[in-house]
């Protein structure tokens, strides 16, 4: 994109300055009339004609010089980009110093160098002082052609003659008719008026642009250090939060052992009297307690690590999925001689069942199967998860791990969740996926080296 736009500057550029240089050409009848007028102002002493001349002379000029001029800066940051250096400054200066020895080759109008490099410097201080945004040529533009018009009217002065300024054809025939009619007067007057004029006003102008400059970015670093705050005090809030959380969920720790401890009390009981419906029902709960301590523990030594086998662990994850009377069949097969793991048991478990759930919703109440491979890839254990189901459209696929993003109205986070903990665990995720025939995801984990240090937890007294 940025490409296309350079090419469009350097067309739009060059044919700017084509049309400079072709403009009097093209406005040729012009010069035919100040000259003519000129000679008639002589002719009735008529100073007024000459006022007149001088106009048309300052607006013809100044329109050439500013297709020139902004052509020429157009080519320029098309070819190098506007950055504003001691060497794009330079490059600028030599263009327009090149394209002005073509017109004053082709018209031979006398123009001199000197007011031509005063308006080169006087633009290039400028340009220092313009804010390099989206609004640059717009504003170029109008300092350019205020510029200008101060640096054609400099052109008339006559006392600047001496200097080498505004030697061209037309201004020098103008001074003349002046000298002769109001002994330089009108002119030295009149040129040298709005030729400070407007040179204070593009002065002006580039103070005023560069303070409200100043002002803007002065107010984008405070909306930037108002959002940086925004963001650090919800980051503390969540941080308080998640210390609350913490704290609550620890002190889950009493109850949970209260019930256990009753628990086994009322099963010795129990046992003496041979009964053995209510001991079922005991061991159910117990079970259930022990699984709301694993719960718990996930969620204080979430980054708790601990070495397992990968058949103890899928052994795990396929006695908690529920099949809700689908005709699915869950094949597992594992590489001979695996080592373990080193994972966190129930957040990874947690992810492994969140893939696995994911392959049976994708068959939508269909009959299917699903194939967990695990084999060993050089240094690392891959698991493959591959399902029959209807796939994942192409375009989805970068977006099914952004937090939110679902196609079944769920929470979205079933996903997301999983690459974190997979990424927590040092590996990685990656999904193929054909619609309409299969979807394979793959989670690489490092294989933990004998000896490596490992965090173990057994319980919440830990």
């Amino acid at each position: 994109m940025k490409k296309n736009d350079n090419h469009i500057s350097i067309m739009i550029g060059s044919l700017l300055v084509m049309l400079g240089i072709l403009l009097p050409t093209i406005v040729e009848s012009s010069s035919t009339y100040m000259i003519e007028n000129m000679e008639a102002s002589i002719l009735l002493r008529d100073s007024g004609k000459l006022v007149i001349i001088s106009i048309l002379y300052v607006a013809k000029y100044t329109m050439i010089f500013f297709f020139i001029f902004f052509g020429g800066i157009l080519v320029i940051h098309g070819k190098f980009n506007r950055n504003g250096n001691l060497i794009w400054q330079l490059l600028y200066a030599l263009t327009i110093l090149l394209i002005l020895f073509i017109y004053n080759y082709l018209h031979k109008e006398g123009f001199s160098y000197i007011g031509i490099l005063l308006t080169l410097a006087i633009l290039l201080f400028i340009q220092g002082f313009i804010p390099r945004r989206k609004n640059f040529y717009l504003i170029y533009s109008v300092l350019l052609f205020i510029v200008l018009l101060a640096m054609s009217w400099m052109q008339l002065i006559p006392w600047l003659s001496k200097f080498g300024i505004g030697t061209n054809d037309i201004a020098t025939s103008l001074k003349i008719a002046d000298h002769y009619l109001t002994g330089n007067y009108l002119l030295n007057t009149l040129a040298s008026l709005f030729f400070i004029l407007f040179l204070i006003i593009s002065v002006i102008l580039t103070f005023l642009l560069n303070l409200l400059n100043k002002r803007i970015i002065a107010m984008e670093k405070i909306q930037e250090g108002e959002q940086e705050l925004k963001a650090a005090r919800i980051a503390l809030v969540e941080s308080k939060l998640h210390e609350e959380i913490n704290s609550l969920v620890h002190d889950l720790k009493t109850p949970l052992t209260t019930m256990e401890g009753l628990s086994s009390l009322i099963k010795m009981r129990l046992e003496k009297s041979g009964e053995t419906s209510i001991k079922n029902y005991l061991e159910r709960m117990g079970s259930s307690i022990q699984k709301m301590n694993d719960m718990i523990s996930e969620i204080l030594y979430e980054h708790n690590k601990q070495p397992i086998s990968i058949k103890e662990l899928l052994e795990y994850v396929t006695s908690h999925l529920i099949l809700a009377e689908q005709n699915i069949e869950i094949v597992v097969n594992l590489e001979g001689n695996l080592p373990p793991i080193c994972v966190n048991k129930i957040r990874f478990s947690r992810a492994i069942s969140n893939l696995l759930e994911n392959a049976i919703s994708s068959m939508a109440g269909k009959a299917g199967s699903i194939h967990v491979n695990v084999n060993r890839v050089d240094k690392h254990i891959v698991f493959r998860i591959i399902d029959n189901g209807q796939g994942i459209k192409t375009s989805h696929l970068h977006a099914i791990w952004d937090e939110g993003f679902s196609t079944r109205n769920s929470s979205g986070i079933g996903l997301s969740f999983v690459k974190s903990v997979v990424e927590n665990h040092h590996g990685t995720i990656q999904v193929s996926s054909v619609p309409g025939s299969h979807t394979q995801m793959n989670i690489i984990l490092p294989i933990h080296e004998e000896g490596e240090k490992a965090y173990e937890y057994n319980n919440l007294s830990r």
